[in-house]
């Protein structure tokens, strides 16, 4: 099993339902989700991901789970290159803590900043990035951590 980053940018795209998801995932439900992964196409089936907010407001990660697709291709998710026929790349995936940045406490990209999480380039410009099997150890311990205290809400 390998480990990517996922990227949100709100500027580039609102995550209307956000809350709502946050919500669901939170109490337990399977939420599932479709996810660009830019140009890669190397995520496979049961992959671990890990999505991080860039672009505005706070930037941190803020979500986790498991890939339930490998890769594949689709028209591409922004309308007007879709109506030209552009393709994009996605995955399926499921979530095991998906919180709320504009409610929740969230690992903040500052965090990452230090060693040995240093080791990874944290402001990708699009998903799909894989991340260093001793980077993504030390970014569980962490997640674990930081999954576990917004409002005093436990994590699966």
């Amino acid at each position: 099993m390998n480990t990517y980053l996922l990227a949100y940018n709100p500027k580039r795209w609102r995550w209307s339902d956000l809350p709502e998801m946050s919500a669901a995932v939170k109490s337990g439900e399977t939420v599932l989700d479709r996810w660009g992964t830019g140009t890669s196409r190397r995520l496979k089936k049961g992959d671990r991901f890990f999505l991080i907010q860039l672009g505005g407001g706070l930037k941190g990660i803020f979500a986790s789970g498991y890939t339930e697709t490998d890769s594949y291709q689709d028209l591409h998710w922004e309308e007007e290159r879709s109506l030209l026929g552009e393709m994009a790349n996605y995955v399926q995936i499921r979530y095991d803590v998906l919180l709320d940045p504009a409610t929740d406490s969230i690992l903040p990209q500052e965090i990452l900043r230090h060693p040995p999480l240093s080791k990874m380039h944290w402001s990708i410009r699009m998903s799909g990035v894989q991340i260093p099997n001793e980077v993504a150890d030390e970014l569980e311990l962490l997640w674990k951590a930081t999954a576990k205290q917004p409002n005093g809400r436990k994590r699966k």
